[in-house]
């Protein structure tokens, strides 16, 4: 088995690892990772990864490998079951879900239904069941629509879409603006085209300079401006959704709009060198939104038909649209995967292009 380690406290210090295969138990499931994305989403996974868990979905020490200060970054992507001790999923069956940059992993299905099943792997088992579970692709037709793109976008825009749901359902806290930061990136670019088909409130995009053209061609923000220009902004009263997580960049929106600033809504840490969040003087101070815990209260509420219907209003459209920005090229190996990571560490990867990788073969 091939798989990436990293340090839980220096993101820029990775390891690739061979080690032999385990053996399966009974009632166990070999999956071959046949693609996955990397997105600044998964900086965020591991900048957080001890403060909300995602360390420990993977922890290479449950596995019998690795040391103390290592980790695996989650990502999202399709697997096939290559061996199998569970009846109930035979080999060949194609997967969606949460993975390890890897070239396998062995999962113990339960709670399986027609769509899916659950890992009850003894160090997942008391984890959030939104990053346990797998979905048969087989079953759900809208994998088949740019299957190419859903790992890219799948997991960013169920987050967008609570976002909006989230933000509209409390009126926009009173605000006639929401303030995106990070415009640029995935889950932006899906929160902000839920709010626009939405309407009601102005969506205002913050972008580098060297992105800005990128995120005014998509359409999907009233006005996007770059960070130079945070001081000329309008004051009046605003939600700030934070992409990046870069603690001077929020300062300064906080020091012009001061209390203005009716809710500031944190997601991810996409700048993942920045500064902590500002404690404001003035203005609503931020708060962390967990989309997980977030979807299941919406779940509960609309029982999870409704839930699926309403995403897929909102997502099926999108994943049509986003294909004309956005292009996606075959499963590339280590080499470029590393590449990639860097990039995205720096924050200089492309908007408009985006990748699987492999780390099979």
């Amino acid at each position: 088995m091939h798989t990436l380690l990293v340090n839980r406290t220096d993101p820029a210090d990775i390891t690739l690892f061979k080690t032999d295969s385990p053996a399966l138990q009974d009632g166990e499931v070999r999956l071959a990772i046949d693609s996955f994305a990397l997105t600044a989403n998964n900086v965020t996974y591991m900048i957080f990864g001890d403060h909300i868990g995602y360390w420990h979905y993977f922890d290479p020490k449950a596995y019998g490998f690795g040391e103390d200060n290592q980790g695996r970054m989650p990502v999202w992507g399709f697997a096939t079951v290559s061996e199998s001790k569970c009846s109930d999923v035979p080999v060949g069956t194609e997967v969606y879900g949460f993975l390890p940059v890897a070239d396998e992993i062995v999962v113990k299905p339960s709670k399986l239904s027609p769509q899916g099943f659950q890992d009850v792997a003894d160090h997942r088992a008391p984890l959030h069941p939104v990053y346990n579970g797998y979905s048969y692709t087989a079953a759900d037709p809208s994998y088949a629509v740019q299957k190419a793109i859903q790992p890219v976008l799948r997991p960013l825009f169920l987050t967008s879409f609570l976002i909006d749901d989230f933000v509209s359902s409390e009126k926009f806290f009173g605000a006639e603006r929401v303030v995106i930061t990070s415009a640029s990136s995935k889950t932006a670019l899906g929160t902000a085209y839920c709010l626009k088909q939405r309407g009601g409130v102005e969506v205002l995009g913050l972008t580098s300079e060297r992105n800005r053209a990128f995120v005014e061609e998509t359409g999907y923000y009233d006005t996007v401006v770059t960070y130079e220009m945070i001081e000329g902004l309008d004051r009046v009263p605003t939600v700030i959704v934070d992409m990046a997580g870069n603690g001077e960049l929020l300062a300064r929106i906080y020091a012009h709009l001061r209390d203005n600033v009716k809710y500031g809504c944190a997601v991810g840490k996409s700048h993942y060198q920045g500064d902590a969040a500002p404690k404001p003087d003035e203005g609503a101070p931020m708060k962390m939104f967990f989309a997980p815990d977030y979807a299941k209260s919406r779940i509960a509420e609309w029982g999870g038909g409704g839930f699926a219907t309403r995403l897929a209003e909102r997502w099926i459209p999108f994943l049509g649209d986003a294909a004309g920005w956005m292009s996606v090229g075959e499963p590339a190996g280590v080499e470029a995967m590393l590449t990639t990571y860097k990039n995205l560490l720096n924050g200089t990867t492309d908007p408009t292009q985006a990748a699987l990788f492999s780390l099979k073969g």
